[in-house]
């Protein structure tokens, strides 16, 4: 089989990586110029071999197993790696697909690099997570003390002479413009969380490790003012898996914030991640006041009777833990819990690689 001629024109000007390979004869029956360009070599003096050696060490596995899967009929889509080529890593989304004709087997496909994109991501995940640990914040520190102004309005109001007439109307103002922030603050939060939930999932190849410790810094930079012990722990440099960048993190940012609301000053929350050949560990343990066992069945339904009020009057849509294991079942995945009232809380989460 060759490439016709329109195609060849298109492939022959374009910046993708265009290639076939013939799995009968194990040899490349075309690469296009900019594949050529890119690893310096032509399809004459091209092999498999060559190619698997500039893939990371880390993605080679992963690789094989998607070809494989490719060869085996089954469709592959975005199958993301890193190549490394002259010292420099580059990121590259490959496409490939199985065409069969009489005898002949032709795995032909393109790729793209994507490192500039991932560069992109990396930064606005940065910048995503650095703002979901200001509202985790905002909610803990400021609707807390806002809560506490409210309530403490309320008892001075009792105390207060009736016919004292001025310092009611004031202690009405307080209250009114406390309760108004309260509502700004929650309503604010909400929408946030409600919107980004809504948001359909995205899965590709990152670093889990990186993600959750970049995640764990933007908290860890803050423990003096959270009053709170948060660590990280992880004896892996990196763990890859197909995910949501932008989902998985709200769903531990979640967490982080419940442990927030329901533990007390010097106590700890913890993050651990680990993995197994086909699958990822992800622990979020807290020393707080735990979970109620009447509450245990109906922790991740939709609007569970197990919402309450953290320990600084923060409230809660009810809608939380639903979101975060509905996030976790798009990934594949599965969440559970243990608890026990006064000696706190772990969550475990376990996803597919």
């Amino acid at each position: 089989m060759t490439i016709l001629p329109p195609i060849t024109s298109l492939t022959e000007s374009s910046k993708l990586l265009f290639f076939s390979y013939d799995c009968k004869t194990n040899r490349f029956t075309y690469v296009n110029p900019a594949f050529e360009s890119f690893f310096g070599r032509s399809s004459d003096n091209l092999d498999l071999a060559f190619l698997f050696e500039k893939v990371h060490y880390e993605d080679r596995q992963y690789v094989k197993e998607k070809l494989l899967d490719c060869l085996n009929g089954q469709v592959v889509h975005s199958l993301e790696c890193r190549i490394v080529l002259h010292k420099k890593k580059y990121w590259f989304r490959i496409e490939p697909h199985l065409v069969r004709d009489d005898d002949n087997q032709l795995l032909v496909g393109h790729a793209e690099d994507i490192s500039l994109y991932k560069e992109h991501d990396e930064n606005l995940n940065r910048h995503n997570d650095k703002k979901n640990a200001i509202l985790g914040i905002m909610s803990h520190d400021l609707a807390g003390p806002i809560g506490l102004i409210t309530n403490i309005t309320v008892l001075l109001n009792r105390e207060v002479d009736p016919d004292n007439v001025k310092v009611k109307k004031f202690l009405s103002i307080i209250d009114r413009a406390s309760r108004e922030c309260l509502h700004l603050i929650r309503d604010f939060l909400d929408t946030e969380f409600l919107e980004t939930a809504e948001i359909r999932l995205l899965k590709r190849r990152a670093d889990v490790v990186q993600l959750v410790q970049r995640m764990i810094e933007e908290y860890a930079g803050m423990q003096v003012e959270l009053n709170r012990s948060i660590s990280f722990e992880c004896n892996r440099k990196t763990i890859y898996a197909d995910i949501d960048e932008a989902k998985l993190p709200q769903v531990i940012n979640n967490l982080i914030s419940n442990a927030l609301k329901f533990t007390r000053a010097d106590d700890r929350i913890t993050i651990s991640l680990d993995e197994s050949d086909t699958t990822i560990y992800i622990t979020v343990a807290d020393t707080g006041i735990g979970i109620p066992k009447e509450y245990h069945a109906t922790l991740f339904d939709k609007f569970s009777p197990a919402r309450r009020r953290g320990l600084g009057g923060e409230s809660s849509t009810g809608l939380g833990m639903h979101i975060i294991k509905t996030i976790i079942e798009w990934h594949g995945g599965t969440i559970t819990f243990k608890s026990e009232e006064g000696q706190g809380t772990t969550f475990y989460i376990q996803l597919p690689k």
